[in-house]
């Protein structure tokens, strides 16, 4: 502390602006105490992944972020170049004959209570299948899914892990196709409702008309 301390007064004295004293200061304070680096790091992270939501970048968690260090190379679309900048639907997969529009307008509904592009392309979607219902006893669990009521009907909507905790397993069928989306590039949820998994929905980048033979890359990160 004292250390820094005197970083902030040399600076000052050598003629540099106050904020950059501070600046000098906070970081030998940082490198020179074990404590401050152990609260430095998750604080980094926390300031990352928040930071990037401010952009539009959707982060799972912290070791999301810090599994970045082995990137060797990054495809980057501007967007409004080759993609639209908003997610939609691209695919709908049901298991034991669900009625493919029934399980997309109960997920749809769901997804409507949270403000996450992935849920919103899902609810835009639903709606144009039919009306939307009132959603109870919302529940939003940070980057596994929701949860909900809608009609008396108990929903979970999101990924595997969010199944696992309502003990759902996801079946083989389901986890093949949840597999197949992720390969072509889109970001794959499970929905289940009345204690049963009932099928999945993938949302990828919409292309440009424009963007001709181009290929949606950015649900490939499925930073959910």
């Amino acid at each position: 502390f004292v250390i820094a301390i005197v970083t902030f007064v040399v600076w000052l004295v050598i003629g540099g602006s106050s904020a950059a004293a501070f600046t000098a200061a906070v970081a030998v304070l940082i490198i020179a105490c074990p404590c401050a680096l152990g609260l430095a790091t998750p604080t980094a992270l926390l300031v990352g992944t928040g930071r990037g939501a401010q952009l539009g970048i959707l982060i799972k968690g912290p070791e999301i972020l810090e599994s970045t260090r082995r990137i060797d190379t990054i495809v980057l679309d501007k967007t409004g170049t080759v993609t639209t900048g908003r997610m939609e639907l691209a695919e709908v997969v049901t298991l034991d004959g669900a009625d493919e529009a029934l399980v997309l307008a109960l997920a749809g509904s769901v997804e409507d209570a949270s403000e996450h592009p992935i849920a919103q392309a899902i609810a835009r979607a639903a709606a144009a299948v039919r009306p939307l219902r009132p959603v109870e006893s919302f529940v939003n669990t940070p980057g596994k899914g929701v949860t909900g009521v809608v009609d008396g009907y108990a929903l979970v909507v999101g990924r595997e892990e969010l199944l696992a905790d309502w003990a759902l397993p996801a079946p083989p069928a389901l986890v093949a196709a949840v597999a197949r989306a992720r390969e072509a590039g889109q970001t794959a949820i499970s929905v289940a409702g009345g204690g049963e998994v009932r099928g999945g929905i993938a949302v990828a980048a919409a292309v440009k008309p424009t963007g001709a033979g181009g290929r949606a890359v950015a649900g490939a990160c499925n930073v959910q």
